[in-house]
Order: C-alpha cells, then structure tokens, then sequence
C-alpha cells in the first residue's frame, strides 16, 4: 500500500513515495524505521527557523532520583562554581542509574491545555492530532488500536545526553515512540544520536540527525541519545513523543 497525494495533514505529506507496506514490513522486522522528507519541505523549513528563535526552553534531568525542571536560560546565567556543582549532581545520577539532561518545551500539554499561541507551533501540534498522522502509525505499527499522538520539542546542546532506557510505561500505554529531527547538516561526530542496544546494551544500530527525518520505534525497545559532544556549538532540534492506545 502506499499513501494517496490527499492524505495530506497540516505540514503533513504523505505521497506515494512512501510505501506504507514496506514500512510496515521493515517496522517488523527490525522494531523501527527511518523516513526522510517525512513533513512539506517548507513546512520543515519553517518550523526549524521558528525553533532557532525560540526561548522558551526549560532543562530538565533527574537529582537525587526525581525528575527536576529548570529554566534553560537561567541555567546558562549560573556562576561558574554553582554550574559546576549542578553538573556534579548530573553526572553522580548518571553513574548510578538512568539520566537525562536535554531542554524541551510542552508542545502536546500546551496545546491541549489551550496555551499555543505560536501559529508555527500550533500547526505542529495540530499535526500530532490529525488523522493522516494517526492512520500512518497505525499502518507502518500494525496496531490499528493507536489513538493518540502525544510530543513534545527538544533541543540538545552540548554535554546534553539520554542514557540506556526501553521507554516502557504502562500507564501511558505506548505502542511506539517517534523522533522528528529537524537540525540539517548534523554530523555524526557531533554526537546526539539516536542508539538502539540489544538486551545486554550492545548497540545495535545507530541513527544519525538529518533534517526532517522520522524515526519510529516500537516500545519497549533499548535506547539511548549519545552525548553531544563539547565543541558543538549549536542546538539539535526534535519533535518527540510516543503513539499511544489510551
């Protein structure tokens, strides 16, 4: 099967060329798959240009094994010795079990909470809602019992990272997660990979940034973001979030 030039949603394009079948098949056989030119070019383009200038970044990671959130542009005021203090308290939860440390902002939870006022943003959003988008999880997943798109907007920086995890959370009821990348001509030296391992941690399979590329991948799988390394100096933009049946 491959998808009609009108199945089109907001930013959304879904033509012929992608062959839902064989995605569906690949998705099988391996637990994800990786689309290019997955939105309308200018849409992409657009979206990636408003994500640049956005500032409304909040940095989360965990401390002391709870979930923190802080205001990115706070953080980067920080004196040196209280950076580095907050640092240490990142990498002694790293070293200890499951870490993070990426800044995001709420798409999905502002945009059902009524607070998107960005037209750019809204439309993203209203993406994750359409029917396009929720009909091709269902297809290239092969569960057609998926009823919602959730997502938020991340950017990492340098020194931003995501250890090993499998993204299993029976409460949300996640089928499958999805990353939109949207950063052009980012290298794989720059780190920020998307790293699939196998049950021991070996990695498997990695999937390199490249801009308005679609990852999909069935939950739970073993994963990680490698680190970004510390001469980049500039932000890696996505879209991320699980399809889900509740």
């Amino acid at each position: 099967m491959t998808t009609s030039p009108g199945s089109a949603g907001p930013g959304l394009y879904l033509g012929p060329r992608l062959d839902l079948a064989q995605l569906s098949s690949e998705f099988s056989n391996r637990g994800h798959v990786v689309i290019p030119r997955f939105l309308d070019d200018a849409f992409a383009a657009r979206l990636y240009e408003r994500l640049l200038s956005w500032s409304e970044w909040a940095l989360v990671t965990r401390i002391q094994g709870e979930h923190r959130t802080f205001d990115a542009a706070g953080m980067d005021a920080l004196d040196p010795a209280r950076r580095a203090a907050f640092d240490e308290l990142v990498a002694a939860e790293a070293r200890n079990g499951f870490q993070y440390l990426y800044e995001r902002y709420p798409l999905f939870d502002h945009g059902r909470a009524g607070r998107l006022t960005d037209p750019v943003l809204a439309e993203a959003f209203a993406m994750l809602g359409h029917d396009s988008f929720l009909d091709f999880a269902r297809e290239v997943t092969g569960v057609p019992q998926i009823r919602l798109a959730d997502g938020q907007v991340t950017r990492y920086r340098r020194g931003h990272f995501l250890t090993l995890h499998d993204d299993h959370a029976e409460e949300m009821q996640r089928v499958a997660a999805y990353v939109l990348n949207l950063t052009p001509e980012w290298a794989a030296d720059f780190g920020g990979q998307l790293q699939f391992a196998d049950a021991q941690g070996r990695v498997q399979s990695v999937v390199t940034p490249s801009f308005n590329t679609l990852t999909v991948f069935a939950v739970p799988s073993p994963h990680l973001v490698s680190s970004v390394a510390p001469f980049v100096d500039r932000g890696r933009y996505a879209i991320t979030g699980w399809f889900r049946t509740g």
